[in-house]
């Protein structure tokens, strides 16, 4: 049982996560935008230590997200192989809702593959959005 509730940390991250992906494609589109504390010499201040080990805890958040994502977009073709004979009629229960999931997954990784085919940078960015708002985008595809 913890302190804080589940639902707490979920708004949370359905907020930050957004902001840090966005502030991540400013950094990499314009890095002259990066805060002084940021740039200044690893000796210069306590201060730059602190904003360091949020910057990039963040960020390990944000990986995290990207793993997620990740995952499910890879697994949905698998997914939906194993469940074919059961889509078409024959077999088992499906869950409709499990399947449109896993349908919008295999869709945005055919965007993401055209993209990388088309622009790499506009994958890149795609990527970026769908890790930081992996938690808003889960909920609207279920």
């Amino acid at each position: 049982m913890g302190i804080i509730p589940e639902s707490v940390v979920r708004r949370w991250l359905e907020v930050l996560l957004p902001l840090v992906s966005l502030g991540l494609l400013l950094y990499i589109f314009h890095p002259e935008y990066l805060p002084h504390v940021l740039i200044e010499d690893p000796g210069g201040s306590p201060l730059r230590i602190v904003v360091l080990a949020i910057v990039f805890g963040v960020l390990g958040v944000l990986g995290l997200s990207a793993v997620t994502v990740t995952f499910f977009l890879l697994y949905a073709p698998i997914y939906l192989l194993n469940r074919f004979t059961m889509l078409i009629g024959e077999g088992g229960w499906v869950d409709r809702r499990e399947v449109r999931f896993y349908l919008l997954c295999l869709l945005l990784l055919l965007v993401l593959a055209f993209l990388i085919w088309w622009t790499p940078i506009y994958a890149l960015v795609l990527f970026v959005l769908m890790a930081g708002c992996g938690p808003i985008m889960w909920r609207v595809l279920v």
